[in-house]
């Protein structure tokens, strides 16, 4: 039997647990008198791709590098693929399996070193999945840990975006806060304000202003996001300037976008 199929055969009733990968070398070496170190489970990984390996098999959602989640084969999974090239600091997203179905953002024998991530579009299944997702962790950061939503800004800023995204059919900026914007729709760049406050202000920096296009407000309030402005920045009702920030009363948004 080769690997695979050992691995197959001893987590047969395993399907949806978390395993080490530990454990499964142990009772691979105990069932087989396979060599712990002819077993790398990571190449048999759906969002994981390494380098020389044909990315056929699929057993394992990779969760870090000693633990891993075992789904089987031919799983309806969906979720990005990552892979780290040799000699890079961080791990890009190459493709992404939707409902089983699986495609690289380039073919993976012409990725180069440094382009690997280089990828222009994240489908909108792909972006639901992680609003799902993020709002699980939200739900248990405030159910479990007793959290307060204002006290999950990163968390809630980045569901904010996926919002965003939703609701105008637009994309993610590749990057974190690129140029001051975090969606595309149309050519317009849209730059992305979320709060969980139900007054004050929120603040738009001043060096970034002429770097955006759109504005989108969006209020996470009894469970449920709001949308308190979304149209071109020359319209935002910009209260007052502090240093070098321009500051929004959240009431003139408010009654700004109940008006039109």
């Amino acid at each position: 039997m080769t690997i695979y199929e050992q691995i197959k055969s001893v987590l047969n009733n395993s399907i949806g647990e978390v395993i080490t990968s530990s454990k499964v070398k142990e009772r691979l070496s105990k069932e087989y008198g396979t060599n712990p170190n002819s077993i790398i489970l990571s190449d048999y990984c759906y969002n994981r791709y390494n380098s020389g390996t044909a990315f056929t098999k699929h057993l394992f959602v990779y969760m870090n590098r000693s633990t891993y989640k075992y789904i089987g084969e031919n799983a309806p999974y969906t979720g990005f693929v990552f892979h780290r090239p040799k000699g890079a600091e961080a791990e890009r997203i190459v493709g992404e399996w939707t409902n089983g179905m699986f495609a690289f953002y380039q073919k993976h024998q012409n990725i180069q070193p440094g382009n690997e991530g280089n990828q222009a579009y994240i489908s909108k299944k792909q972006i639901a999945k992680l609003y799902e997702e993020y709002f699980d962790i939200l739900k248990f950061e405030m159910a479990a840990l007793n959290c307060k939503a204002t006290e999950l800004r990163h968390l809630i800023g980045r569901l904010g975006e996926f919002f965003c995204v939703l609701q105008t059919g637009g994309e993610l900026a590749r990057q974190t806060n690129q140029h001051g914007f975090d969606v595309l729709h149309n050519g317009r760049r849209i730059s992305v304000k979320t709060t969980a406050q139900n007054s004050g202000f929120i603040s738009i920096n001043q060096n970034t202003f002429s770097q955006f296009d759109d504005f989108f407000v969006v209020q996470y309030i009894n469970d449920d996001f709001k949308i308190l402005f979304y149209g071109p920045k020359e319209q935002v009702p910009i209260s007052r300037t502090y240093g070098n920030k321009y500051e929004v009363d959240l009431s003139a948004l408010k009654k700004y976008w109940k008006e039109q």
